[in-house]
């Protein structure tokens, strides 16, 4: 196993290990989750998010209904997803959300680098739905703004330890709130037909590393080192 596997393993054990408590509790009363997510598709770490965090619910809430409110499930996202997930609702008009608003027993708030769906949260705590949120960057204003929010979450998972300490250097308190690994950790998907292509395209084999170099005739990331320890030397 090498070194990128062992890390994606490790911390998605790490991932399914914490967020099980949050999920199994009330199981014979919350069936359906409104879940938060799909930011953005312009980068594969964004479309991560959410098949990463359906996966979790999979494996600890089975019997969960998911109802996915995204912001864009486009370029291919939406057929993904629906593939992997056929049970999976998902919620693209503003009639869809505020229907699953009124119809769901509780609000999953997806990993992301802040509060991205932030007037949703509200939206759902107005509507006196449970709420909690999972694997999330909290910068100093979100924390001082919104204290009231997440002081009510029934849990917070931070995927930062600096996020951790700074809520709880601010004396929020709730049921739950913990570090949480971002979701994205605990992705299954694989496109096989892409990637295919994409080493036909760059003539490239499966199992063999790539070596790029600059227009100069170096190795890209050599010469990256180097400059690096050129810049430390000045420094120092």
């Amino acid at each position: 196993m090498n070194r990128r596997t062992l890390l994606q393993t490790t911390v998605a054990a790490f991932a399914a290990s914490t967020y099980t408590s949050a999920f199994s509790q009330d199981k014979k009363v919350r069936t359906k989750v409104l879940l938060r997510s799909s930011w953005q598709t312009v980068n594969i770490g964004d479309i991560a998010h959410t098949p990463g965090m359906l996966a979790l619910l999979e494996k600890h809430r089975p019997d969960a209904e998911v109802t996915l409110w995204p912001s864009s499930v486009d370029r291919g996202v939406e057929e993904i997803l629906r593939a992997r997930f056929p049970k999976l609702t998902i919620a693209k008009n503003k009639a869809e959300q505020l229907t699953a608003l009124l119809d769901c027993d509780f609000f999953l708030h997806g990993s992301g680098p802040s509060l991205v769906g932030l007037n949703e949260l509200s939206q759902a705590r107005i509507a006196d739905m449970p709420y909690g949120i999972g694997g999330v960057t909290l910068n100093d204003s979100q924390i001082t703004d919104h204290r009231e929010l997440l002081a009510n979450a029934r849990f917070i998972f931070l995927r930062d330890t600096d996020s951790l300490r700074a809520v709880e250097a601010s004396g929020i308190t709730g049921p739950q709130i913990a570090f949480g690994p971002d979701a994205t950790f605990a992705i299954d998907l694989r496109d096989d037909a892409a990637a295919a292509r994409l080493l036909n395209e760059h003539k490239m084999e499966p199992g063999r590393s790539a070596r790029f170099h600059d227009s100069a005739g170096h190795l890209i990331g050599r010469s990256i080192l180097k400059k690096r320890r050129q810049i430390r030397i000045a420094s120092g």
